[in-house]
């Protein structure tokens, strides 16, 4: 039986020298262990419980299969996700690694990333709090708003939008580096809402759309900012959709969101040549 689902992208960017970047979201981590009390351990079982009915409605209603390889745990999942980014220059993990942040799933990330030899981002989902994920082991990444990982001729830019909103201080790091004239891989988990993936998304709802009615005015400044300034971006990923879609947010610049992690799926994108 395979172990995931990879699906493949080429991305031919000429100042790039080739790079292969893997990308994983919404892995939802429900997990107990010898250090965990009752409570901890009996919302892990319901947790995991109600998992197995909501990533199989996910599958059926987006007609994405759900058979033994996507019936694997969450923790089985997330490790071979890991184990297919080994021969990769970077992983992005977009959100909702976690399905909350409790001990027992912190140390079960804590015991697989940290000696993990690709570098990676991770950014914060929904279901992760930047607040309550400890400092001193490799998530403590998720904690900030802002990361960039320095691939050389490229720079893969990781902005926490997982309240479904856009900071001014992340607008103007944005500016800063699109100044900078090198390339950039965009990562989000909440998606935009584009003319490719609108009506989709409005049947999901806001809690999909970075730039839902009425949302706030940085939101779309942001992407705005991002059309405007189309050429300087390799591509935008993302997650939370628990489905996989590719959308055209400018000419030339896709928006790819990854299947969901807890059946297995996992993006490989072939970058420059």
């Amino acid at each position: 039986m395979e172990k995931i689902q990879l699906h493949e992208f080429r991305i031919p960017i000429k100042s790039v020298k080739k790079k292969v970047i893997y990308h994983f979201s919404d892995s939802h981590l429900t997990e107990y262990d010898e250090f965990s009390d009752i409570s901890e351990k009996e919302k892990a079982i319901s947790s995991s419980n109600a998992w197995e009915g909501v990533r199989k409605g996910f599958c059926d209603a987006y007609g994405e299969p759900y058979g033994e390889l996507q019936k694997q745990s969450p923790k089985t999942h997330f490790y071979n996700l890991l184990e297919a980014a080994k021969d990769g220059d970077a992983l992005i993990m977009a959100g909702d690694i976690l399905d909350y942040v409790n001990g027992a799933n912190i140390r079960l990330a804590k015991t697989a990333l940290e000696d993990y030899a690709v570098p990676f981002i991770a950014v914060c989902g929904n279901h992760e709090n930047a607040d309550d994920i400890p400092c001193g082991q490799p998530l403590e990444c998720m904690k900030n708003s802002i990361q960039i990982l320095d691939l050389g001729d490229m720079v893969i830019i990781g902005l926490d939008d997982s309240k479904r909103s856009i900071s001014r201080e992340q607008i103007e790091f944005l500016k800063e580096q699109i100044a900078s004239g090198r390339k950039i891989l965009l990562v989000l988990h909440v998606p935009i809402m584009t003319d490719g993936n609108r009506e989709l998304l409005l049947k999901s709802g806001v809690y999909f759309q970075l730039n839902f009615e009425n949302c706030c005015e940085e939101n779309l400044e942001f992407i705005e900012l991002i059309r405007k300034n189309s050429e300087s971006f390799i591509a935008v990923l993302a997650g939370h959709l628990h489905y996989a879609n590719e959308s055209e947010i400018a000419p030339d610049l896709i928006q790819y969101v990854t299947a969901q992690g807890i059946t297995g799926n996992i993006n490989k994108y072939i970058i420059g040549e």
